[in-house]
């Protein structure tokens, strides 16, 4: 077994004594109570909502363990493994956290998401974008969409304004990945780019230049975040500060600090910087959202709805707002704060195999700030609610009308 000995915990008294507290990102676990309690300890140590969270988690150790012991003695198939798993965890406020688990015994992996939402829906794509071409009048349009990597979809058009001769610049993005851009990632995928481009100009990830976004002949601006599941934070400014006029206080961020669960840093405050490259005048803008819309996502909503100029429109946003940072970050590798375990599990960070397939490996993504309005204010769990509510319609979709659009058009073109 590699694993980092560190200090042996104080830890409630429903447990007859204390456990060996080992660094749960270089542990590899030799039986079902091991991995137990190794995520129970690494969440216990490293979750940064705490505070806020409502589960009863030493009371979870006390009631799990023998089931855990059991699988030790007996075995157990997928579906109880899975079951115990969900249980254990289920509930918690965080809605970033995800666990995935590996069996050995069992040669598979199980991936779970506590907290995801039970009425969050698909995402539509083809729909949408069928229903944004049936819109009259579009004079430019650029779409890309990849089986593949659907986070990668990418659409700007102009659609007619509320005075004659003027547009609305409608642009939509599936994800926060403007910094990636130069990345091989994008290359050669100049279909991706060309929206970015057209909306922003030649130096998108710089925020706008000469694109449609700050033409005189663009009285207004959709920015169309519905579906999109954040990304890198970084382009909050290029992307969502550009439309701003000046910096922008967002909130107030902390992060743990200590291995107590309610040993936290000072809280820092979260700014929106304005890039040099902005919208010199305010224009209109609407912000779509909904259900889908998460992480970055949904503090680019909040950061636009706190604007004079800006109004939301579509559902509540999904309530994922902690900022995270992947135990790939040596910063916060070597301390219980935020993601842990065997990061090769998880596809987008290495193979999605395990490290040491002959033995249980964990993998657990959960926030790494706690992320809280100018007035302390949590909306995780929450989302951002929007100005103006217009419920998802699957099967007006599928007749080629999407509802949220329209009225976001009606709202730009009418003022109501």
């Amino acid at each position: 077994m590699a694993c980092g000995l560190v200090l042996v915990s104080l830890l409630a008294s429903c447990r007859k004594e204390p456990l060996e507290l080992e660094n749960p990102n270089t542990t590899y676990c030799t039986s079902y109570v091991h991995q137990f309690q190794t995520v129970w300890e690494g969440i216990d140590h490293a979750y940064v909502l705490w505070e806020r969270d409502t589960i009863d988690w030493d009371a979870r150790y006390a009631k799990f363990l023998p089931i855990f012991q059991e699988f030790d003695a007996h075995g157990v198939d997928s579906a109880e493994y899975r079951k115990a798993w969900y249980e254990l965890t289920k509930g918690f406020l965080d809605h970033h956290m995800l666990l995935v688990l590996y069996n050995p015994n069992g040669k598979y992996k199980i991936s779970l998401r506590p907290a995801i939402n039970s009425y969050r829906h698909s995402t539509d794509w083809a729909a949408q974008t069928s229903a944004l071409k049936s819109q009259p009048g579009i004079s430019e349009y650029v779409d890309y969409y990849d089986e593949k990597n659907p986070f990668v979809n990418s659409i700007f058009c102009l659609l007619p304004g509320k005075t004659q001769g003027k547009h609305i610049a409608y642009f939509r993005f599936s994800e926060f990945s403007i910094s990636q851009m130069s990345d091989s990632l994008f290359a050669g995928k100049e279909a991706v780019e060309a929206p970015f481009k057209a909306f922003y100009g030649d130096n998108f990830a710089k925020g706008i230049t000469n694109g449609a976004a700050a033409r005189e002949d663009v009285e207004s601006i959709i920015i169309d975040l519905r579906g999109n599941p954040g990304g890198n934070v970084s382009d909050l400014s290029p992307a969502i500060g550009s439309l701003m006029q000046k910096n922008l206080h967002l909130g107030y961020t902390r992060h743990k600090l200590g291995l107590g669960r309610l040993d936290y840093s000072e809280w820092s405050k979260l700014e929106v910087e304005c890039p040099q490259n902005h919208l010199k005048e305010a224009k209109p803008v609407v912000v779509l959202v909904d259900i889908n819309t998460v992480s970055c996502g949904e503090l680019s909503t909040q950061t636009l709805k706190m604007q004079p100029n800006a109004t939301v429109i579509g559902e509540r946003t999904y309530g994922a707002t902690c900022a995270l940072v992947p135990n790939t970050d040596v910063a916060f590798s070597i301390f219980y704060t935020g993601c842990f375990g065997d990061k090769n599990l998880l596809p987008t960070l290495g193979t999605g195999n395990p490290t040491q397939p002959d033995k249980f490996e964990h993998y657990v993504y959960t926030g790494t700030y706690d992320v809280v309005t100018t007035d302390y204010q949590s909306l995780e769990g929450k989302g951002v609610q929007p100005d103006i509510e217009v419920k998802y319609d699957a099967d007006a979709l599928k007749a080629g009308v999407d509802n949220q659009l329209n009225r976001a058009l009606q709202f730009l073109r009418t003022g109501i």
